[in-house]
């Protein structure tokens, strides 16, 4: 799957995933699931963090003693 949404495969290899993707629910579900997430993901790491949210994550990361 990874590599189809890359647009890694040839022309044959994108059709035999279509078909596929078209002939079986569950392995479509999973397709547009991923597809959304990764729209989710570029989306997030596009956007401005807030201070204070950077000062959170930031506290999160580091071993409290």
């Amino acid at each position: 799957m990874q590599p189809y949404l890359d647009g890694m495969l040839s022309d044959e290899e994108v059709a035999e995933a279509r078909a596929h993707l078209k002939a079986c629910p569950g392995c479509e579900r999973r397709f547009i699931f991923e597809e959304k997430l990764r729209h989710f993901v570029m989306v997030a790491a596009s956007e401005q963090m807030s201070d204070s949210l950077r000062v959170r994550l930031h506290e999160l990361r580091t071993p409290q003693a």
